[in-house]
């Protein structure tokens, strides 16, 4: 697990890989329970942990202002290389200690993309997604004109993407299930005599990041915890929502002195790649012949210029969690081929993106010519929606 420890967020960046982080971050999919405090009413679950305002400024929506992470100029990157190496004052040790355990409020923050969860949410929900400019990067010179196209995007888009929501029930379910992963690390931290405060922070909807760092403030919580709930990075997800955080807490003078530290990715974590290969192992079993089946890992792309001009390592995560995920499956007698695809969910601009691109004459290449049966497999975030 790749973790980014910062004694105050807005300062320089430090690096710091983690290895007894299991303290804080065992397997979210262990049930739990979380402390709640929300009187909002789109609230689903007991894990929407946000003092919300009224429903109209809720619509509205707050933004905070991305950072620019700092390139290093290299393809082979993987997890905190992105940013400045220095020594890092943050003491894992000492926190995981009972005693020290117990001087502090611990809050773990999860952040996730966030969906619409009714039909009428779609259009300002796509709104905030094209936006962000790691969405969307337009040269500086017409940076001007990211929320106009942003507007325009999502009017146009929304038609379609209502249609994809309607066949689904009318709405996201990603944030019942990042509500109900909270609960999970709840409990597991608390089964490794652990107390904390678990937050969801969406970066798209509702509940916002900015929401969920409000009551991280009231709650008075003395040390942080970021966990992305995307176990490889890409400055276009998890690299979007440190950047809000970032902003948030360069401009607060309480939040400005707060240790905090950040899982960059988690994708090489065994109990992650586990459980993807448990998944895999028990779909295969669905097939007459298991052994004859293509497992067709399926990601979502990103432009080549993220990964070849930016720095961006979510290529080279990407590549090196499916061979682990492989590994652990040949060592359980499991050696069906396989092939990695990405997906494109919207290219505007005809960007070159991540190959090879999955479509129509990919799939059918792979079926139809190549082997018949295929399985395919959704990778890169941990649930979609």
């Amino acid at each position: 697990m790749n973790a980014t420890s910062y004694s105050a967020l807005p300062s320089t960046f430090r690096s710091l890989h983690h290895r007894n982080f299991s303290a804080f971050c065992s397997d979210i999919q262990n049930p739990g329970y979380v402390d709640c405090h929300s009187n909002c009413n789109k609230s689903t679950s007991q894990a929407s942990l946000f003092l919300c305002s009224d429903s109209n400024s809720r619509r509205n929506g707050v933004f905070g202002r991305p950072l620019c992470v700092n390139p290093s100029g290299r393809r082979n990157l993987v997890g905190p290389a992105f940013y400045s190496l220095e020594t890092s004052a943050y003491d894992v040790a000492a926190l995981e200690s009972p005693s020290r355990v117990a001087e502090e409020k611990v809050g773990v923050l999860l952040l996730n993309l966030g969906g619409p969860e009714t039909l009428s949410d779609v259009q300002p929900f796509l709104f905030n997604l094209f936006a962000d400019p790691d969405i969307i990067r337009l040269p500086r010179l017409f940076r001007f004109l990211q929320r106009p196209l942003a507007k325009l995007i999502s009017v146009l888009r929304a038609p379609k993407s209502k249609e994809g929501y309607a066949a689904i029930g009318g709405g996201s379910p990603l944030r019942k299930i990042t509500d109900d992963q909270a609960l999970a690390i709840k409990m597991a931290l608390e089964a490794k005599g652990i107390s904390s405060n678990v937050y969801v922070g969406m970066r798209y909807w509702y509940p916002f990041t900015e929401e969920a760092i409000q009551q991280i403030k009231r709650d008075r919580i003395t040390r942080l915890v970021v966990l992305p709930l995307y176990p490889q990075f890409s400055i276009s997800t998890t690299g979007s929502s440190i950047r809000v955080l970032e902003h948030i807490f360069r401009e607060d003078a309480y939040l400005s002195k707060l240790p905090v530290s950040i899982i960059n990715s988690w994708y090489q974590r065994e109990g992650y790649i586990k459980s993807m290969a448990n998944l895999i192992q028990k779909e295969l079993q669905s097939f007459s012949e298991p052994k004859e089946v293509m497992i067709f890992f399926s990601a979502h792309g990103v432009p080549v210029s993220y990964v070849e001009e930016a720095g961006d390592p979510y290529r080279d995560q990407m590549e090196e969690c499916i061979f682990l995920i492989m590994q652990e499956l040949k060592a359980r007698g499991i050696s069906n081929e396989h092939t990695l695809a990405y997906q494109v969910f919207f290219n505007p601009f005809n960007l070159l993106f991540l190959h090879p691109e999955l479509n129509g004459d990919f799939i059918f290449n792979c079926w139809v010519v190549l082997y018949g049966v295929l399985f395919i497999f959704l990778i890169s975030y941990i649930f979609d929606g």
